[in-house]
């Protein structure tokens, strides 16, 4: 090994050391509730995700390490403030934005429903399609719009055609 290598080999060790404190740090100082969901999903990191999985899982992770925070304390953009946002740009964007939300509002209640009728709880969901708990709520709660790849593994959890779930 060349002194060059070594050294940037070094250099590199110290950088993911620097990170690595960081993030205990922003840990240290989360909220129990927020730390908790951080350590969840660290833990399913450490599982088999796919690439999309991951790397929403890791964009989760730091919004609630780094939060973003809006005046209001709360984490991250809000899925309405990120509406709002796309309308004030382009107010042709209105019809979409009502569609979506219609589809959103369906997917929810269909979830809800399908849950109940298979007797499934979210905690129970959320170890077959392997996210955390918060995002099977935070789904039912309107508060994030699943990608199409976690809609199809809540269908095949519960038993479901993707269709029955997600409105065309």
């Amino acid at each position: 090994m060349t002194t060059t290598h070594a050294i940037s080999r070094g250099l590199m060790e110290v950088l993911a050391y620097k990170t690595a404190a960081q993030i205990v740090l922003a840990l240290e100082e989360c909220e129990p509730d927020l730390r908790a969901v951080a350590l969840e999903l660290f833990e399913q990191l450490q599982g088999d995700l796919d690439p999309e999985a991951a790397q929403a899982t890791t964009a989760l992770l730091a919004e609630i390490l780094f939060p973003n925070a809006d005046p209001s304390g709360a984490i991250g953009l809000d899925l309405a403030e990120a509406e709002a946002i796309a309308f004030a740009a382009d107010p042709s964007a209105g019809p979409i934005l009502k569609h979506m939300d219609r589809q959103e509002a369906t997917f929810a209640e269909r979830l809800r429903e399908a849950m109940e009728a298979k007797g499934v709880t979210q905690s129970e969901l959320a170890a077959k399609i392997g996210v955390g708990q918060p995002a099977v709520s935070m789904m039912l709660q309107r508060a994030c719009r699943p990608q199409r790849k976690t809609v199809e593994k809540i269908a095949a959890a519960l038993g479901v055609p993707a269709a029955e779930l997600w409105p065309s």
